[in-house]
């Protein structure tokens, strides 16, 4: 009886302490072999011939033909029952990595997840069916069906139930979110995040797609980035693309080379090489191109204008079709819609112009009177311009207006430091001081008063003397010379005598008192000169005459002479 009690003791102590039977407690080895630290559990599990160590086991045929494989785990009927070589591989779920062969440090969860991977290693597929028909490296499926159909393609993360579901070859893809990128095949360097983001794409390679739909009809574009929800969603095959925003670039199918930024920002684009940023900028915008707008709201209604640069909050929000415009300020251009080349820069500058061309309105409220001026410019806070061709500084009703050329403080409406040189027949024009519309003639000039002022004034030249006058020329001592003199004089200088050589008066000038004495004075010679050819030219009529009536009486003598010798010769 002792002995007995003996061995119930020695018993119980080596079962440590005695618990309810709900547990089922393997503690000690049962075979040596095969391996070491090896743990098979299930019918077929593993097998009696193999030399890995470290593995784990569990389920109908997990593990079956491992040989040298190492630190493998392999939980679910058929889980790695494939399996030779490859080592650090954990797989758990029916038939999950059934059919990896040499592929380590693989972790497939789910059912049939990897099941056909076979030397493919790093994969990390989480999910019933996820990376089913992978071979490729380093790739990460996490949800069901996620990477189900890659087959080569490395380098890829999917997660999200039905990931790049239908990638075949495709590389260095990200896919996050429910079925995103699910249409991917060989496409590569792709990031696409959120419901459906890139849903239809396939071979366009390089793009991020950010937001619940983004980028969903995209199918062979590259190099396109949209980011909020349905940014870029009806994209297919334009390329180099930027859409950030809800709803930015929805409508754009094939257009390219487009920056939208902001809430439908460029929401109804169709036509590439447009930026819009801001919320709803170039909202409305079909088929214009080379377009920028920056601002909420700016060029929002713009159609089918081209080459606009609209900077500003509402800036540019009425134009239409206007094109080649720049408005730059809050509301600048706003009420512009078919108007082109015109630069607007101000808070609310080119207010009214709605067809006006090639005006320039530079700032705050500075503006054309008309809807439809061309060529026209106002310059300055509240300027107003009001007729084409014509260029406007400052608020017409601002009396105080000075505007100075060479100086910092001009005290006139214009204040000019300096010399003010007229080229090419250029004028100056005062309005009569009576009648601004007066267009006859007048008898006031232009002259300059004791405090420098710019006055007009009715002038009269005038002379110190009568000596100074030219009536001496009619005295009669004065000299005339003979016009041999004057032909002499002309021929030997260029010039008549006693008025200055054209280089005296570009070196000196003229005393317009002086010149206009002379002037009278080379007049009365002349007259006088006319004066003696009248009467040599009388004297000369005179002679002529007789001359004429000496002829006449000869021409009669002779006839009469001719007649007698004729009666003469009829009598012999």
């Amino acid at each position: 009886m002792k002995a007995l009690l003996l061995f119930l003791l020695v018993f119980v102590a080596a079962s440590g302490p005695l618990v309810a039977q709900t547990n089922y407690v393997v503690r000690t080895p049962n075979l040596t072999i095969p391996g070491t630290n090896n743990t098979l559990l299930g019918p077929s599990a593993g097998n009696l011939t193999m030399t890995g160590q470290n593995n784990v086991f569990v389920g109908t045929n997990a593990g079956i033909n491992n040989t040298t494989a190492l630190n493998g785990t392999f939980i679910g009927a058929y889980a790695g029952s494939s399996n030779t070589r490859g080592s650090l591989n954990s797989f758990v779920g029916m038939n999950s990595g059934t059919n990896n062969t040499t592929g380590n440090n693989n972790t497939f969860v789910g059912f049939q997840s990897g099941v056909n991977n076979t030397t493919a290693i790093n994969g990390t597929f989480i999910g019933a069916n996820a990376g089913a028909s992978n071979s490729g490296n380093d790739n990460s499926f996490l949800g069901y069906n996620a990477g189900a159909s890659t087959t080569t393609g490395n380098y890829n993360v999917f997660i999200g139930s039905g990931t790049g579901f239908y990638n075949t070859t495709g590389y260095n893809n990200t896919f996050l979110g429910f079925y995103a990128g699910i249409g991917n095949t060989t496409a590569f360097n792709n990031t696409f995040v959120g419901t459906s983001a890139g849903q239809s794409n396939t071979t366009g390679n390089a793009n991020t797609f950010i937001g619940v739909a983004s980028g969903l009809s995209n199918t062979t574009a590259i190099n396109n980035t949209f980011m909020g929800t349905s940014a870029g969603q009806s994209n297919t095959t334009g390329n180099y693309n930027t859409s950030i925003g809800a709803a930015s670039g929805f409508t754009s199918t094939t257009a390219s080379n487009n920056t939208f930024i902001g809430n439908s920002a460029g929401q109804n684009t169709t036509n590439s090489d447009n930026t819009f940023i801001g919320s709803s900028a170039g909202l409305q915008n079909s088929s214009g191109f080379y377009n920028e707008f920056i601002g909420s709201k700016a060029g929002l209604s713009n159609t089918t204008g081209v080459s606009n640069i609209f900077i500003g909050a509402q800036a540019g929000v009425g134009n239409s079709s206007g094109g080649g415009n720049i408005f730059m300020g809050y509301n600048s251009g706003q009420t512009n819609t078919t108007g082109f080349g015109n630069i607007f820069i101000g808070e609310i500058a080119g207010t009214n112009n709605i067809s006006g061309s090639n005006n320039i309105m530079l700032g705050l409220n500075s503006k054309p009177a008309s809807s439809s001026l061309q060529n026209a410019v106002a310059i300055g806070n509240n300027s107003r311009v009001a007729i084409n061709n014509a260029i406007v500084l400052g608020n017409p009703d601002n009396t105080s207006i000075a505007v100075g050329i060479g100086t910092d403080s001009p005290e006139f409406p214009l204040d000019v430091r300096g010399t003010i040189n007229l080229r090419n027949n250029g004028k100056i024009k005062f309005a009569h001081l009576n009648n601004p519309l007066f267009q006859g003639t007048t008898d006031q000039f232009l002259t300059v008063n004791e405090q420098g002022e710019t006055v007009l004034a009715k002038h009269r030249l005038r002379i110190d003397n009568v000596n100074q006058w030219s009536d001496t020329v009619f005295s009669p001592t004065y000299q005339l010379k003979p016009l041999s003199q004057v032909e002499q004089h002309i021929n030997l200088h260029g010039h008549l005598p006693g008025v200055p050589s054209a280089d005296e008066v570009v070196k000196e000038g003229v005393d317009l008192v002086k010149m206009n004495a002379l002037l009278l004075q080379k007049v009365e010679e002349l007259t006088l000169y006319s004066i003696q050819l009248e009467k040599e030219n009388r004297q000369l009529h005179q002679h002529d005459q007789q001359q004429q009536a000496a002829h006449h009486q000869q021409q009669k003598d002779i006839d009469e002479l001719k007649k007698i010798v004729k009666q003469l010769a009829e009598r012999k």
